[in-house]
């Protein structure tokens, strides 16, 4: 195989040149929005369940934007002085911000949506059961109240009750009721069963599932926002968080010194040292 073949011009190793990192950070991009895009559609915003599935969709799919993002970083820092990478890497740099933002807001919002469809499906199955109760206490009564072996059949066919043969017909309406009640029994038999299966509502019982995906989901927040910059501005999100943290900090401390009555004995010391707070 000729050396061309395997390495730039410049005797770097053609997978690791600038167009192709940021060839292969392009394929990246396209995995991740492929995956969002399945989970996307058909677009349904106020359901939870639909809320849960592009939201997972979002995360497990997050690794391979995150990582397109770092290689077009390194293709940058191969390539200086190429100006469609350059204009490339600002502007993804740029949606990363938003990136970054919408991954910390996506922390609350699957929490909400997790509850509202656990409640949503907790209510669903009571609501199913109430039903089938209140229609087998209706067939109970349209047995009882019958006269006939013709009406029992017409009741049950309006309640959507057991169907009866031809052979059912044909026996005494006393045996005809004693066999109806003793299928209605066993379809009550198997609704409590149904209602001791159904766990009753524990929004505790998320927990650990809304956990593992705010930890994920602020992990990549933070990964997205140490690649992010603001338009206008020279460092990363992230060291913009970080400075405003330690100012916040800074603040909180004069503030609970300034109530104590004055400069604690170990902030005086720095002062006397020259020592920055």
């Amino acid at each position: 195989m000729p050396p061309s073949s395997e390495f730039s011009r410049s005797g770097t190793p053609v997978l690791l040149s600038a167009p192709g990192l940021s060839v292969v950070a392009l394929v990246l991009f396209v995995l991740f929005a492929t995956l969002v895009a399945g989970a996307f559609w058909p677009v349904q915003l106020l359901n939870p369940l639909w809320q849960l599935r592009l939201a997972g969709s979002l995360v497990d799919g997050a690794p391979f934007a995150l990582l397109g993002l770092a290689l077009l970083q390194i293709a940058v820092e191969l390539g200086p002085h190429d100006p469609l990478l350059l204009r490339r890497q600002r502007l993804c740099s740029q949606l990363a911000v938003a990136v970054a933002l919408g991954f910390l807001l996506l922390m609350p919002l699957q929490g909400v949506a997790g509850l509202q469809q656990s409640r949503s499906t907790t209510s669903a199955q009571s609501s199913r059961i109430q039903a089938a109760e209140r229609r087998l206490v209706a067939l109970r009564q349209a047995v009882a109240s019958a006269n006939s072996n013709e009406e029992i059949n017409q009741r049950l066919q309006r309640l959507q009750g057991p169907v009866l043969g031809p052979a059912d017909l044909a026996q005494p309406l006393p045996l005809l009721k004693a066999q109806v009640g003793v299928a209605l029994d066993q379809a009550a038999q198997q609704i409590a069963r149904e209602r001791q299966a159904t766990p009753p509502a524990d929004p505790w019982r998320l927990l650990p599932e809304l956990l593992r995906n705010g930890i994920a989901c602020l992990a990549l927040a933070l990964g997205f926002a140490a690649l992010a910059v603001r338009p206008g501005s020279e460092v990363s999100l992230l060291q913009e968080w970080q400075g405003g943290w330690g100012r916040w900090q800074r603040r909180l401390r004069k503030r609970r010194a300034s109530r104590l009555g004055g400069t604690s004995d170990a902030e005086y010391i720095r002062q006397l040292r020259g020592e920055d707070d």
